[in-house]
């Protein structure tokens, strides 16, 4: 697919879409151009599934945008650019972090009203409570309260670094062994009661999330990466498809995830022909319309075309019809 290249170039260097309302309108141009304007036999966020769980690995743009928009707003988290930084921080008046967890941005309208900054803070809050549902071990509530400047300091410690565990519970470190990273004892007192309300408000993540492990803590196909989690959140009401449920209810017994798993990994592979898989996708999908289908439609007989006997459901169709097992 040559569009994808060119868009995923625009996304991550020209990020200023807002809302999500073009994404939708693509969305419908794309479905249009699948079905060639024809009523969609499978569901769109079915076909953005990866084939390793039997989808068609149909590229979902939104989530490639907010993809993007998260891998640049990694640069925010780490405050280690300070060139990248200093530019597009320019007239903020409050630390990076203030912004991206404090929700600074509605004391600040300023923040939003920047062509880059805008779009991506957007993006950042709608998928925030996926990412990161507790307090994270990156946020570093002393960036967070500073006075943004030109030219800060880079090494912001980080409650990964100021906290302990004791007996089960995180709780700040001892004044004396964290007095190099905290100014003076005032401030330490101020940390301790952030901390308290953030355990209070959000909790405290006992380990690294996904998004820092995947994410913050490496370097090697970052958007990749980024793109996947967001599909596997994207589809986790779709974990056991519609079509699994019908499939185990004609044949008569269930059909475990681990056999569909090997159906798609391994079994579709035995052949190199298009056409073949092609054709048992659309079986998988029950993607053929049949006389019950048709009957629905356009209130026609809903018999089987071959024995004309019984109605014609998809599974009579393909297996319970005498005229079928003749073959």
């Amino acid at each position: 697919m040559s569009v994808l290249p060119k868009m995923l170039f625009l996304f991550q260097n020209i990020p200023v879409i807002r809302g999500t309302k073009i994404f939708k309108e693509w969305q419908k141009a794309i479905s249009k151009f699948v079905w060639q304007g024809k009523k969609p036999r499978i569901q769109y966020k079915l076909l953005t599934d990866v084939r390793e769980r039997g989808g068609f690995a149909l590229p979902d743009l939104k989530l490639y945008f907010e993809a993007a928009c998260l891998c640049w707003i990694r640069t925010w988290i780490k405050l280690e650019d300070r060139e990248v930084l200093d530019l597009e921080g320019f007239n903020i008046r409050f630390g990076w972090h203030a912004y991206l967890w404090y929700g600074k941005r509605k004391v600040h309208r300023g923040f939003g009203n920047h062509i880059f900054r805008g779009p991506l803070i957007e993006v950042w809050e709608r998928n925030r409570e996926v990412l990161e549902p507790k307090t994270p071990h990156w946020l570093s509530p002393l960036e967070a309260t500073s006075v943004s400047k030109i030219n800060r300091e880079d090494n912001w410690p980080t409650y990964e670094q100021l906290l302990t565990k004791e007996e089960g519970k995180w709780k700040l470190k001892p004044y004396d062994q964290i007095k190099e990273k905290v100014y003076d004892w005032l401030k330490y007192f101020q940390l301790n009661e952030m901390f308290r309300k953030d355990i209070t408000d959000r909790g405290y993540a006992d380990k690294d999330s996904r998004f820092q492990t995947e994410i913050l803590n490496n370097n090697y196909r970052i958007l990749s990466k980024m793109y996947n989690l967001l599909l596997g959140w994207n589809l986790i009401d779709e974990e056991v498809k519609l079509v699994a449920i019908h499939w185990a209810r004609d044949i008569g017994h269930n059909i475990y995830a681990e056999e569909w798993e090997r159906l798609w990994k391994i079994h579709l592979k035995f052949t190199a022909c298009v056409t073949l898989k092609e054709n048992l996708m659309k079986m998988f999908y029950r993607w053929y319309l049949t006389p019950v289908k048709l009957a629905k439609m356009y209130g026609i007989c809903n018999k089987c075309w071959k024995c004309r006997e019984r109605e014609g459901s998809f599974y009579h169709m393909w297996w319970e019809c005498q005229k079928v097992k003749e073959f």
